[in-house]
């Protein structure tokens, strides 16, 4: 076992409380705010620090020490604090834990924006967490490690709970809010797949966005949330019935991760299909085979006139998808090789401007929903795309 499946295997315990995130801009300071230190919801701080969660005096802090286990760092006192001077006249109103050291930090290193970090605080049910052990995952193998027990860990949310769920693979996605969906007869007895999940949402979800960067995120967040409905219904009963082996356990949670991830990917290509189509947007192929049997996301015009070597290279456009891109950017550069720029869509919440940088040299575009563009580093933002000027940019080319 590496020594990152070691540490896993140590906080797979109720003595732990796991937090998992991706890091965004505004956590490692890259996108530039004013925030400093890592964003936690108020009910994650209230489990974990609940001598914090009072507006009797301004800005009730407690430290803790802190320990990095994925890089060499000392250990620290950090602060968890609650910001709460809207109680006092002014606007400010979260929890945060500061004081991580800088740039020194991997927490505060601009580089690893996207990049998956768990914490794992001690649990102290007589009052505040005084420990935590933290480790930023340092390359796709250990992101892949994890998400294969937790399921994707998806930009802008979060997994909570004891160790032994989070990590035990059948803790669900903090910020998912359930609802009372009506349910297909036969989704109870077999799980339905992607489409026919996201086929079935303005059944139960009267969508509000009126343009495609708003509709993306809204349509993702409706959809996730049936899917965790209808998860919900498999493995529910079977968790509370409890298991005979350690096997039947395991079973269940690689069945829960895989399907989990699964469907992350492949919805989001549905959802842009489905508003290609809305948008007028109708001359593209999906998983058209290229060079080395290579599959593209989606290619403009078509696969065929990507083979055809006539067909004028300036009019091939080629959009890769992926939810999170840090590291992961790089498996696109040989997928289409008559383009010469590709355009990749993500939904990650910032990303350094070395990373983005790179991205340019290496002639990839990066496609954000225009509400995500925010969460960018302000020297980046207007070199980003958003979903509406990449479906009108490639309307133009094909009606030209």
């Amino acid at each position: 076992m590496s020594e990152f499946h070691h540490w896993l295997n140590d906080k797979s315990s109720d003595k732990w409380l796991i937090y998992v995130k991706r890091l965004s801009a505004n956590d490692t300071g890259a996108s530039g705010g004013h925030q400093v230190g890592i964003y936690i919801p108020k009910s994650v701080m209230n489990t974990l620090f609940p001598s914090i969660d009072s507006t009797e005096k301004l800005n009730p802090d407690h430290e803790l020490i802190a320990k990095a286990m994925s890089h060499e760092c000392k250990e620290q006192a950090v602060r968890a604090i609650y910001y709460n001077n809207k109680y006092f006249g002014k606007t400010r109103n979260e929890k945060r834990i500061t004081r991580w050291g800088g740039a020194g930090s991997p927490l505060q290193d601009k580089e690893n924006t996207g990049g998956i970090v768990i914490f794992a605080f001690k649990s102290d049910p007589d009052g505040d967490c005084n420990f935590v052990e933290y480790w930023v995952c340092r390359h796709i193998d250990e992101e892949d490690t994890l998400e294969n027990i937790t399921g994707e860990v998806l930009p802008g949310l979060t997994v909570f709970g004891y160790g032994s769920e989070v990590l035990g693979g059948l803790a669900g996605g903090y910020d998912w809010k359930s609802g009372d969906y009506p349910i297909p007869d036969e989704w109870h007895r077999i799980f339905p797949s992607g489409s026919a999940i996201i086929e079935y949402l303005p059944v139960v979800f009267r969508y509000k966005a009126t343009d495609v960067d708003k509709s993306i995120l809204e349509r993702r967040e409706a959809e996730y949330s049936l899917f965790r409905k209808v998860e919900e219904l498999h493995v529910l009963e079977r968790i509370q019935a409890g298991f005979e082996t350690v096997d039947d356990f395991i079973s269940l949670a690689n069945s829960v991760s895989n399907r989990r991830k699964s469907r992350s990917g492949k919805s989001l290509e549905i959802h842009l299909e489905n508003l290609f189509h809305e948008s007028g947007l109708n001359d593209f192929d999906t998983q058209s085979v290229t060079e080395n049997n290579k599959k593209p996301d989606f290619l403009f015009p078509s696969g065929s006139d990507y083979h055809n070597s006539i067909f004028p290279e300036k009019k091939l456009r080629m959009l890769a998808v992926k939810t999170t891109c840090k590291d992961r950017w790089r498996q696109i550069l040989n997928e289409a090789n008559r383009i010469d720029k590709i355009h990749l869509f993500t939904l990650q919440e910032g990303v350094s401007v070395n990373q983005f940088i790179e991205m340019q040299d290496s002639k990839v575009q990066l496609v954000v929903p225009a509400p995500l563009h925010r969460k960018y580093p302000e020297k980046i933002r207007s070199s980003l795309m958003s979903l509406k000027d990449f479906i009108a940019e490639t309307k133009v080319l094909y009606e030209s």
